[in-house]
């Protein structure tokens, strides 16, 4: 995991590039505890095995960064039907592009579903907040013609996304805690929580926080 992005605050990449910016690492905010090869066959190359990083320093993993996202389970919320546009965001425009975040872990994506990524303590989150302006238009009845009614997005200002830091149950910006929030408004199971728990872990390697 790299930082390839000077001078934005994120991360220790600085100018000159070929001196200041070679294996530079990205703001850390988790602790990587180990990768299981058979989440991902194919970006590890080999059907098994484990990749271990005791301590969260340079004897261990060094500087990782870990970011994801989540959205309900009913498929005509804004977070279900505008999770591309958070999937865009995060990756490609807030992480590659604007902080300059590059690499992978070895034996795993750089980016994917949950269930094939590295094993860690937390991870920041990203929540898109949207609001939609709606136009009614009435057209009344003619000697030639009925009645009707048509509501449309507004051309211009019809969507406006923002993406902010996650709005967790007891913590802000921390996936495993949105996802508890997500369960505690009935918007997601608590078994798929126990399944994000098997990825993040807590900082006591496998705590279980209160369902709220």
């Amino acid at each position: 995991v790299s930082d390839r992005q000077a001078n934005d605050n994120n991360g220790n990449c600085a100018t000159p590039y070929d001196t200041n910016c070679v294996n530079a690492d990205p703001g850390d905010n988790t602790d990587l505890c180990y990768v299981d090869m058979e989440r991902n066959p194919e970006a590890a190359g080999v059907d098994g095995g484990f990749a271990i990083y005791p301590g969260d320093n340079n004897n261990g993993e060094g500087a990782v960064h870990c970011h994801g996202m989540a959205w309900t389970n009913d498929p005509r919320s804004p977070e279900s039907r505008y999770k591309g546009n958070n999937i865009f965001f995060v990756s490609m425009y807030d992480h590659l592009y604007t902080r300059g975040y590059v690499r992978n872990v070895p034996g795993a994506p750089m980016c994917g579903c949950i269930d094939t990524m590295p094993v860690v303590s937390r991870s920041d989150c990203t929540q898109v907040d949207v609001t939609e302006l709606w136009v009614a238009t009435y057209t009344p009845a003619t000697e030639t013609t009925q009645a009707s009614f048509e509501l449309d997005l507004d051309p211009e200002n019809g969507i406006q996304i923002e993406f902010n830091a996650c709005q967790g149950v007891n913590n802000n910006n921390d996936l495993e805690d949105y996802y508890n929030r997500l369960v505690r408004d009935k918007e997601a199971s608590v078994r798929e929580l126990a399944d994000v728990r098997k990825t993040l872990v807590g900082r006591s390697g496998g705590g279980d926080p209160k369902i709220y």
